[in-house]
């Protein structure tokens, strides 16, 4: 088991995330509610809120803005103290939430913000490093600049030098690079990862791994088994699949590949107030497990719940503690607790 003393350190971009009120599309809105966040954050923040010492790493505007993101991380116990601050602006992105079948919609309003600005001479390796037991990167941060590239790359490698273990998730997006892009990054960090966070599309759109049309979970267990065969350093590599019955309801099943076995969770059926943040709910939820020494079944339910249960949290961020996932785990859907 991992030294509980040490931390959890996330390295990404943080965005403003602007949503109109009440289901309204951009265009009727006058006001916006404003929410900070971003894909390795909410993994953070949701460990913390696991009980686990964490860290964050990024680069912000030095103004107010910047500022705002500083105390929202530090209001989650996240420690803050190698964020550097500089010049360009804080990206933004506009979420139009939909409602029955209509989808939601995201517009990126990020280009020079600070992190896409900044040169990997900015961050310390070796003092980013220091007293961290994981790292979880993610595949949007390299895809924002050259720097980002080279960085999170080095990052890995000093990470498999020292033994920290590295949590990658590849949050593909097709409108911050191309699929021949992302193919090459995936294939320079794999070597380094512990613990993947790739679905089937990653593994046949990216990866260009055969589909062989096999019912899903077989078809799952066969692209793992290559993964693994050309990436044996990975020890464990993980998704979920999710059926969309509309926008406001979904059911949601995760499956975890450990070398040798496919464990998949039971599958829950909800309804939604907010998706955004399901996903790095997910991944919180198998870090968690994997860290406090969980079988592996118990990861990939924890994990499903951690993610289920975020699905009812306005805002990006799963706020729920590990009791709460335990409970939902143990003893399934309450009216109220008393």
């Amino acid at each position: 088991m991992l030294e509980k003393n040490s931390a959890i350190l996330g390295f990404g971009e943080i965005m403003l995330r602007l949503i109109p009120p009440n289901n309204q599309k951009i265009i009727q809105s006058n006001s916006f509610d404003a929410i900070y966040g971003g894909g390795e954050a909410n993994v953070i923040a949701s460990l913390s809120n696991f009980g686990h010492k964490t860290k964050y790493i990024t680069k912000v505007p030095n103004n107010s803005l910047g500022d705002k993101v500083i105390r929202d991380l530090k209001s989650y116990d996240i420690d803050t103290s190698d964020i550097v601050q500089g010049e360009g602006r804080l990206g933004i992105y506009f979420s139009e939430i939909g409602h029955g079948f209509r989808s939601t919609e995201v517009i990126y309003d990020r280009k020079y913000s600070s992190i896409s600005m900044a040169n990997k001479n900015e961050f310390n390796i070796e003092k980013m490093l220091k007293g961290v037991k994981m790292i979880h990167l993610s595949g949007i941060t390299p895809a924002l600049s050259k720097e980002l590239y080279e960085l999170t790359i080095d990052i890995a490698k000093q990470c498999k030098n020292r033994g920290i273990l590295v949590s990658f998730d590849s949050n593909y997006r097709s409108k911050l690079w191309t699929v021949e892009e992302a193919k090459g990054f995936l294939e320079e960090i794999l070597p380094f990862v512990d613990i993947a966070f790739l679905g089937h599309l990653d593994m046949t759109k990216i990866l260009k791994y055969e589909d062989k049309k096999l019912d899903f979970e077989d078809y799952l267990t066969d692209l793992y088994k290559k993964l693994l065969e050309k990436y044996p350093n990975i020890k464990y590599a993980t998704c979920t699949k999710r059926n969309v019955h509309s926008i406001n309801n979904n059911s949601l099943r995760g499956y975890l590949f450990d070398k040798e076995t496919l464990h998949i969770s039971n599958e829950y059926n909800f309804d939604i107030l907010d998706r955004v943040g399901g996903g790095d709910a997910y991944t919180a939820g198998i870090l968690h497990g994997i860290l406090e020494d969980m079988n592996t079944k118990d990861i990939v339910e924890f994990g499903v719940c951690s993610s289920v249960l975020k699905h009812s949290i306005r805002g990006d961020i799963n706020l729920v503690d590990k009791e709460s996932v335990t409970s939902l785990i143990k003893q399934g859907l309450q009216n109220i607790k008393r």
